[in-house]
């Protein structure tokens, strides 16, 4: 008897992680559930969820964890690697230590559970790689060194994978989500002022939910964007394909 198809998914304890989990489990797949918060991994029940506490700083420990995974559940046909953390601060005033546990879980954690989960993803017909990146890789925002850094090296690692690991079948992408109402935002989103000066960016005038962009992975990790790989896509609202003046400013400016 056939198993269902296995993702493996970081962060998948809450946030954008969360509904990315119940959105393959929805779809019949398997998920290896990737997140430190052992609390955040209790809650998710489902009999096709199976939990892995796991730090993802912790780079020496993820490869062999790739390759339990593999022993205990098979190979994954998608590798989802959505976990990330921001340090909100200027460069005079970050730290050595900040920086380097951004670059780790933002970046290098992903090539390192790459390379312990390729090779069975090459034995798996149509597996991907869906590297959850951000809009700040494309456009950057004050006190944000670090972590706009690590979101445009994951850009870069994406496009790699994907022209060395595409002969093998196994395809790589990027979603650049924009401002996404999770728990991570839930101080500024609790800000009457703030929403409403920056929903005047957002064409679609609305912050997006994570269930948006659980299906926007869902969608790079299937057999429907089988002939797309080493690409990104923005899914923001519309905030970076331009800007309407009228509402930013109230009138039309003369530039």
């Amino acid at each position: 008897m056939k198993r269902h198809p296995l993702a493996v998914i970081t962060g998948a304890a809450s946030g954008i992680g969360r509904a990315t989990t119940e959105r393959f489990v929805r779809d019949g797949w398997r998920v290896a559930a990737l997140d430190r918060s052992v609390d955040g991994l209790r809650r998710l029940k489902a009999s096709r969820i199976f939990p892995y506490l796991c730090d993802l700083n912790q780079i020496a420990a993820l490869t062999p964890l790739a390759h339990r995974i593999v022993k205990e559940l098979g190979p994954p046909r998608a590798l989802v690697n959505n976990a990330g953390v921001w340090f909100y601060e200027p460069i005079d005033e970050s730290t050595d230590d900040h920086w380097q546990t951004t670059l780790n879980v933002n970046l290098v954690a992903a090539a390192a559970l790459a390379r312990g989960f390729v090779p069975a993803m090459k034995k798996v017909g149509g597996a991907a790689i869906v590297n959850v990146s951000s809009r700040n890789a494309l456009s950057s925002s004050p006190k944000s060194s670090s972590y706009d850094a690590s979101k445009a090296g994951l850009l870069g690692l994406t496009r790699t994978l994907a022209i060395e690991l595409g002969p093998s079948g196994v395809r790589c992408n990027a979603v650049c989500p924009g401002v996404i109402d999770t728990p991570a935002n839930k101080q500024e989103l609790a800000d009457p002022r703030f929403v409403k000066n920056y929903l005047r960016l957002i064409p679609l005038n609305r912050f997006g939910a994570a269930a948006d962009i659980a299906n926007v992975i869902y969608f790079l990790a299937s057999d429907q964007s089988a002939f797309v790989t080493g690409q990104h896509l923005v899914a923001d609202g519309g905030q970076m394909c331009g800007q309407n003046y009228a509402r930013v400013f109230g009138k039309q400016p003369k530039l």
